[in-house]
């Protein structure tokens, strides 16, 4: 028996800025292949992916999808990203209901006041600033807290604590735990109680989860406090999308000149094309519950780790044309979902509150900030690790006039 290669992909220590011709190298060697750098069964291929993602009986969760612990994490913590079916399903069913398209369209006119008051800010400060700390950033902070309904004096706790390892799963099964979920859920009770004694005529979306039925069927306090945690989680990643948009647009200067030239035209396949090319979650976690088979010819055994790089199947030339390129003019009618969002029962549930926060920042910032470019001599870094595709900053300049609003403030 030949012996299998080892990936090229090396995501710790020197993480790639542009990982793709590494991933390229173990697609095309072995899409399917133990990694010891991961120690886990790397997946790179579109097709090989897509099953993972689909197929929830063999791929478990409820081990963590950012590193599967040893055991499951308690089952009161299964929520969402932590959850299978049929668990995941019902809590997927009643936040449906409560984070409605009609919702999120309500939203555009606060997005675009958020965006323009930011960029204001930015214009008195003079001709350099950090995307992501003071632009991408704050937007996704301050629509999941206007979302939420949060009170201004609670915010801060509220945002970090949404962030620490024990909320997002990063932690092992003591730190679910800790002290600080411990302080998290008696704040969520008391807010829980709060909002239902209030009765449902808020328009936020604590109050719509705290509502939420179905054939009798309601959330508990607790699930309302990790379902917020992984809303807000989720949300996070949103800035950081905006981040890399923005700097794939940059380091690829022929688009963005298409760009500007047309960017009420352009700003829908800006969005989709940044978020396949360089989306937010580069790779995730599961655990093979079930011997199964995962397109590529490996037959995963119970416990096996596998991680699966959403990144590496948006980048599948026997999916997308010019796959490591920026190209704006993709038809995508003719083309399948890049996995920026995941697959299967666990696709994004915030990805139209995603979308909205990205086509208005993006927009309205290249259209207000015509001179808008990295700070020349500037290079970007990746942040270490396997699962997010995150700079750690962008260092941007502007010059020339800052144009005037485009909302109605």
């Amino acid at each position: 028996m030949s012996e299998q290669p080892v990936p090229a992909f090396k995501p710790y220590d020197g993480k790639a800025a542009h990982p793709w011709e590494q991933l390229a190298a173990d697609r095309a060697r072995c899409p399917v292949v133990h990694s010891p750098e991961l120690d886990s069964v790397q997946v790179t291929s579109y097709e090989a992916v897509k099953e993972v993602g689909r197929n929830h009986e063999a791929f478990s969760c409820t081990y963590s999808a950012a590193w599967p612990l040893e055991e499951p994490v308690p089952e009161e913590m299964q929520v969402f990203a932590l959850a299978d079916p049929p668990r995941h399903t019902r809590q997927r069913r009643l936040v449906v209901r409560a984070l409605s398209a009609s919702r999120i369209n309500r939203m555009r006119p606060f997005t675009e006041k958020t965006v323009n008051d930011l960029i204001d800010n930015l214009a008195e400060r003079g001709g350099s600033f950090d995307l992501l700390a003071d632009f991408a950033a704050p937007v996704s902070e301050i629509h999941i807290a206007e979302l939420l309904g949060i009170p201004d004096a609670d915010r801060e706790y509220v945002l970090r604590t949404a962030l620490l390892p024990e909320s997002t799963g990063l932690a092992n099964n003591e730190g679910l735990a800790s002290p600080e979920m411990e302080a998290w859920s008696n704040y969520l009770r008391e807010t829980v109680r709060a909002r239902r004694d209030a009765g449902p005529g808020a328009d936020d979306l604590t109050t719509a989860l705290c509502f939420a039925e179905e054939d009798g069927d309601r959330f508990d306090e607790r699930e309302i406090g990790l379902i917020i945690l992984g809303l807000i989680a989720g949300n996070a990643s949103t800035g950081v999308a905006i981040g890399n948009i923005a700097c794939a647009l940059e380091q690829h200067p022929d688009q963005k000149t298409k760009y500007l030239g047309d960017i009420d035209g352009l700003t829908d396949a800006l969005v989709e094309e940044g978020l396949r090319y360089d989306g937010p979650i580069l790779g995730l976690y599961r655990r093979t519950l079930k011997e199964a088979e995962i397109p590529g010819g490996h037959v995963s055994r119970p416990g096996e780790r596998i991680y699966f790089s959403l990144g590496a199947a948006s980048h599948d030339p026997a999916v997308f044309d010019r796959p490591d390129e920026l190209v704006l003019d993709r038809d995508w009618k003719d083309l399948p979902a890049s996995m920026a969002f995941g697959y299967g029962v666990h696709h994004c549930i915030g990805m139209n509150l995603g979308r909205l926060q990205a086509e208005v920042a993006l927009s309205t910032l290249y259209r207000r900030l015509p001179g808008l470019r990295l700070r020349p001599g500037f290079t970007p870094e990746q942040v270490p690790g396997p699962m997010f595709r995150s700079w750690t900053s962008l260092e941007m300049v502007h010059d020339g006039p800052v144009l005037p609003r485009t909302d109605h403030a």
